[in-house]
Formats: C-alpha cells, sequence, structure tokens
C-alpha cells in the first residue's frame, strides 16, 4: 500500500496569511527606497473584489491590486485548469480576477494591475501559462500573437470570461503572474528590501514587521502613506542609520547589489551588444544622454527629499558615466560620493595631499591662436593615452586645441591613493580654471584612464568648467566615440 502525505487545511491557510505578510513587509520596506514611486499601501483593502491582498497605489505607472495564493507543497503546480476550476459551481479564480479588474477598472484614469502571486510553480507542460513572459510576468503577448493551440486558448480564455477577444486581451494587459517563490525566497527578498531601505534585516527584525501586517489585517482597514509606513519603522526601532547608503548604476550588465541598494538605475537597456565586455556605445546616444541625464536628476531631487547627502555608487560602468554621476551630485549639489577602489572606499569628504605632481603639457604649436577653440584634455593617470588622444583628434578634431595631462609615470600605481588622487584632482580643476580665464574655450573634450573612483571624484569636483564632452575608449588605439556632454 502507497502512503501519501497531505498538508492540513489549516497548514495551507497559515502559509498563505504568512507569505502575505511577507509580501507586504516587502513592499512596506520598497517604499523607504528613495527610487520608490508607492505612495500608498493598504492590506485588506475595502470594496476591491478578491484583489484585497495588497493594494500599492504609486506615483507613476498603474496602481496594483494584490491576490496571493500559497500551497504547502509542490505536488500541485499552476496549470490553466486550475485557473478555470468552479468548485461547487461558484466562479473560478480567473473569473475572480476579472470581475475585480473589472469593478476597478472605471476608478482609475489608467487601467490598474491585477497581480495574482503564488508559490506554486507553473506547470511546464501547460501549453499556454509555461509560455508567460519572463520579462514581465504576463501571458498577454503569447496569446495575442498565437497560432494554431494558443488561438485555440485565446477563445477558450475569452468564452471562460464571457468576453471577446479584444476585452480578453485588454484584461490581460493588467494582468500578471508571480509565481514559484516560497516562503523561504520571499523572507530573502525581505532581508535584501531592508538593506535598501536601511532598515534591519535580521530574523528578529523581519518577525516585528510581520508581526506589525499581522496587526494591521486584524484592524480596521485603512491605507497608509509612504510617510506614515516610514513613521511605523521610526516606531518599532528598526532603523539603522549608519548603514551607508548604496546608488547602484547599471550599464554593463545588471548588478544584484541593485535589490539591496538604496536606490538604482538601469540603463543596461541603452548599449549596443550583449556581451559586457563589448558593450561600449549607446544605440541612440541622444535618446541615451537625455534618459541618463533625466534619471539623474530624478536620483538627486528623491536623494535630497529623503534626507541622504552621503552615499557609496557602484556599477558596473565605463569612466563616462563614472564622471557623469559625479558631476550630477557635485559637491556644489551638497552631496558627499564614495566608491570602492583597489586600496578601499574613495570618498569626496577625503582631504587632498600636498602631493600634486600633475603635469599639464600645452601644445607647442605657438603660430596658431589658442583663444576661443575648444579643448580636448587627455588625463594619463592609468596609462599614457596622449597620443592615441593626438591621433583622434587629427581624424576627428582638428581645431581642437589638446591639452595634455598626466601623473609622472602613468600606470597601475601612479596614484598613491585616495588624497593623492585628491590633490591632483583639484590641482587640473585649478590649473583649468586659470587657462579658461585667458583661453576661453567654448567646450571641453575629456579623454580619461584612470580608476573608476576617481572619475567619479574627478566628475563631482567639475564645476565652474565649460561644458565638457565624455568619451568612450573604443579599446583600440585612437578610437574614442562621444559619450555623454556634461553641463555645469
Amino acid at each position: 500500500m502507497t502512503l501519501q502525505a497531505t498538508r492540513a487545511a489549516s497548514g495551507a491557510r497559515l502559509l498563505g496569511d504568512d507569505v502575505q505578510h511577507l509580501i507586504v513587509w516587502y513592499h512596506v520596506l520598497r517604499a523607504q527606497r528613495a527610487d520608490s514611486t508607492i505612495i500608498e499601501l493598504a492590506v485588506e483593502a475595502s470594496d476591491v473584489g478578491n484583489v484585497d491582498d495588497l493594494t500599492l497605489r504609486r506615483a507613476t505607472g498603474p496602481d496594483e491590486y494584490w491576490q496571493v495564493k500559497a500551497s504547502v507543497d509542490a505536488a500541485n503546480p499552476l496549470t490553466e485548469e486550475l485557473l478555470f476550476d468552479r468548485p461547487k459551481d461558484k466562479p473560478s479564480l480567473l473569473q475572480r480576477l476579472y470581475a475585480s479588474w473589472l469593478k476597478l477598472r472605471p476608478r482609475h484614469e489608467q487601467p490598474p494591475k491585477v497581480v495574482l502571486a503564488t508559490t506554486r510553480a507553473i506547470d511546464p507542460s501547460d501549453k499556454v501559462l509555461a509560455l508567460r513572459a519572463t520579462t514581465d510576468a504576463r501571458i498577454v503577448e503569447t496569446l495575442r500573437h498565437g497560432t494554431g493551440v494558443l488561438a485555440a486558448a485565446r477563445s477558450r480564455w475569452a468564452d471562460h470570461l464571457g468576453v471577446d477577444e479584444a476585452g480578453l486581451l485588454e484584461f490581460l494587459e493588467c494582468f500578471e503572474i508571480r509565481h514559484a517563490l516560497s516562503e523561504t525566497e520571499w523572507r530573502e527578498k525581505v532581508q535584501d528590501a531592508a538593506e535598501g531601505a536601511r532598515v534591519r534585516a535580521d530574523w528578529t527584525a523581519v518577525a516585528v514587521g510581520i508581526q506589525q501586517v499581522r496587526d494591521w489585517v486584524k484592524a480596521p482597514r485603512k491605507t497608509f502613506t509612504s510617510a506614515q509606513l516610514s513613521a511605523t519603522i521610526d516606531a518599532l526601532q528598526l532603523r539603522t542609520p549608519a548603514v551607508h547608503p548604496l546608488f547602484v548604476a547599471q550599464a554593463l550588465e545588471h548588478n544584484p547589489r541593485s535589490d539591496t541598494a538604496t536606490y538604482s538605475v538601469d540603463w543596461t537597456g541603452l548599449f549596443e551588444g550583449e556581451d559586457p565586455r563589448h558593450r561600449r556605445v549607446f544605440t541612440d546616444p541622444v535618446i541615451a544622454g537625455a534618459r541618463i541625464s533625466a534619471d539623474l536628476a530624478v536620483a538627486r531631487q528623491r536623494l535630497r527629499a529623503a534626507g541622504i547627502f552621503n552615499f557609496e555608487v557602484e556599477g558596473p560602468m565605463r569612466l563616462p558615466l563614472w564622471f557623469a554621476v559625479g558631476a550630477h551630485f557635485s559637491s556644489t549639489a551638497g552631496f558627499t560620493v564614495s566608491a570602492q577602489a583597489r586600496d578601499g572606499l574613495w570618498s569626496s569628504s577625503a582631504i587632498p595631499s600636498q602631493q600634486k605632481d600633475l603635469q599639464i603639457h600645452l601644445p607647442d604649436d605657438e603660430q596658431s591662436n589658442p583663444r576661443g577653440r575648444p579643448w580636448a584634455v587627455s588625463v594619463s593617470f592609468a596609462v599614457d593615452i596622449a597620443e592615441d588622444v593626438e591621433d583622434f583628434l587629427a581624424e576627428s578634431h582638428l581645431d581642437a586645441y589638446h591639452l595634455k595631462v598626466r601623473l609622472p609615470a602613468p600606470g597601475r600605481e601612479a596614484l598613491a591613493g585616495l588624497p593623492h588622487a585628491r590633490a591632483v584632482i583639484f590641482q587640473l580643476r585649478e590649473e583649468l580654471r586659470e587657462l579658461r580665464k585667458k583661453l576661453r574655450p567654448p567646450e571641453l573634450h575629456i579623454f580619461m584612464a584612470m580608476p573608476g573612483a576617481c572619475a567619479l571624484l574627478l566628475g563631482h569636483a567639475w564645476d565652474r568648467m565649460p561644458p565638457t564632452w565624455t568619451y568612450w575608449d573604443m579599446g583600440q588605439p585612437g578610437q574614442y566615440v562621444r559619450a555623454l556632454r556634461v553641463d555645469n
């Protein structure tokens, strides 16, 4: 005889509650990030149908209504059959979700999002759900463009909801399935979110957060603003103010620390190529430049609003982006920035040393008038790039006045450390400012060979300078491509 283990219904119910509470607390913590768009959160909201487990109102984008379904084991994966199942002739899960969305739709200018969160994995043999997009958790494009079996499924889903196919697709545009995350995995996500919110992430702190959500569920239904959520965290004494805020800028590839960051931006989609080692230029430089400038302007506003003026920056990104981030969060804007270097954290608050050994070589062509000409400044710290830049200028910028800036022996050990880097950065800035008074350049083109942390600090100090273009080093002698413009 074969014995099959089963779980009590009460176990499933308790698990469902625990997962719901974890999901709610996760979003409470996400609302504390400086880059969050969440402005209101409700638990067990009234008059929203079957999607009352969590409600999120956002400053931008559609509002979200969550239904959480948990399973105590993996014996019954998520299938179309389960979505269509009508126990005792009651409405199916899919019908209840659709009816809730239909009820909510007239209340919103932008169609709201309905999210089904389940611990179940999708059955890989299901001919419809197995094709759910992993990029946006939706099934809509699969059914919209499907032929054969999928075309039949589109008709079947529409019939099940009692709508035409256009009405079905309108709903599915707003329907997401977040599946296969266990209670343990949600706990890990909560811990990641806690780090980004500068809230304690230990198990005791998570338990305190879950208990707070339980208390909300038992209390009369109400909505919390992001400020009220922040006050709740303060009242629970869960803050960790000593934690250094982290700003993650993802460019070459995704950074897993973005989940634990206080603020993160994702620019990976702006670059050509798939291999991070070869991603050196924008697909569309105009669109990319405008997007990055806008993202950094928003970040500056939100970090300032959150009272965050001192933070660490992490990539991965190339030198023009390090420089641009530093310039947007400059000293004149009131920010202190830092980044990891070989010998530890390099901060813009460090005191410069007296080692001002930077060499600036002006062109030898005394016959030409340098006044009013654009500058090209090659900065050789890690390697001497002056000749490469000279070759590039001969092909692309014949009118540029080339200032060759270098340390006495460019190379890995050229910078003695953070105080030395700060000293030569200020030396470069001051000497260029003095030259600017005499030569009046309309713009400046900067080519850099230095550590990323140094480029960040250089950008941070780059005020009272002409409009500055940075350049991508294409990895070949004399080959550069214009990257970003920085205006002071």
